[in-house]
């Protein structure tokens, strides 16, 4: 679930309201970072066993 910051002119103003945003903005694109994250042992799984796959395929039968 993606939520966009509110964009206000007089909040952004104030350092505080400015310094509260990024740290806001930085630990939303953490989180999402880390959900990615948390998937990328299965696609490397899956792109180990596929690139295996090639391998076998792409070897010439052994003749008798």
């Amino acid at each position: 679930m993606k939520q966009g910051i509110p964009l206000n002119s007089a909040k952004t103003a104030s350092s505080g309201s400015a310094v509260k945003s990024v740290a806001l903005a930085t630990f939303r694109f953490l989180r999402a970072s880390s959900t990615q994250a948390s998937k990328l042992p299965g696609l490397l799984q899956q792109a180990s066993s596929d690139i295996v796959e090639a391998w076998a395929e792409s070897n010439p039968s052994p003749k008798p």
